[in-house]
């Protein structure tokens, strides 16, 4: 129960979309694993290998202090993404061009509700994803997770420019009753 504690607790600290400084602190295996880094308290930060430059010598090394965004959270790590351009790879987590990019933006604006469905849910992580309209966005849980195929209101709250990503959360315990067939916590289940 602590250590789920624990995991909450950095979740409200350090929410998804957040910028946070850090120092790296630990690069095993160069080129290999990816690099460790200190946020100032637990739990340790982490940026994957493939997030960085294919050329070990030009990721930032130990004891380098930049800018990050908050990825995701697992137990006992919090998952980063290089602001600096310098110390990340020509990967995008899209392949979204910047045009594109401004047109999910304006099509879904901060503050816009949208119905979404739940695709996957991830115990492990307590995180789950929707789909809404050609999009997805993955959203984490506490309590009860939620089921796959249920479907609820959700409202954008962030767009996050450096990983291209809309962030939902949910708009309500409103459930979308679109059949006749409404779950009261988390929407409809398709279905007859």
């Amino acid at each position: 129960m602590a250590e789920q504690d624990e995991f909450d607790a950095a979740r409200r600290r350090l929410p998804v979309g957040e910028h946070v400084r850090g120092q790296v602190v630990r690069i095993p295996r160069p080129g290999t694993i990816g690099l460790f880094v200190d946020l100032g308290q637990e739990p340790l930060g982490f940026v994957d290998v493939l997030l960085l430059p294919h050329d070990p010598a030009e990721w930032p090394s130990v004891g380098t202090v930049t800018t990050f965004e908050v990825l995701q959270h697992r137990p006992g790590q919090v998952r980063l993404f290089p602001v600096d351009a310098s110390f990340r790879s020509n990967y995008l987590p899209t392949s979204l061009s910047h045009e594109e990019w401004l047109a999910i933006k304006m099509r879904f604006p901060i503050g816009s509700v949208v119905a979404a469905t739940v695709t996957h849910v991830f115990t492990r992580d307590r995180e789950y994803v929707v789909r809404f309209t050609g999009r997805s966005s993955a959203l984490e849980w506490t309590g009860q997770a939620p089921r796959v195929g249920t479907t609820g209101r959700y409202t954008i709250t962030r767009h996050l420019d450096h990983t291209r990503r809309v962030v939902l959360t949910p708009a309500d315990q409103t459930p979308i009753d679109l059949d006749g067939t409404s779950d009261k916590r988390w929407g409809r289940r398709p279905g007859p």
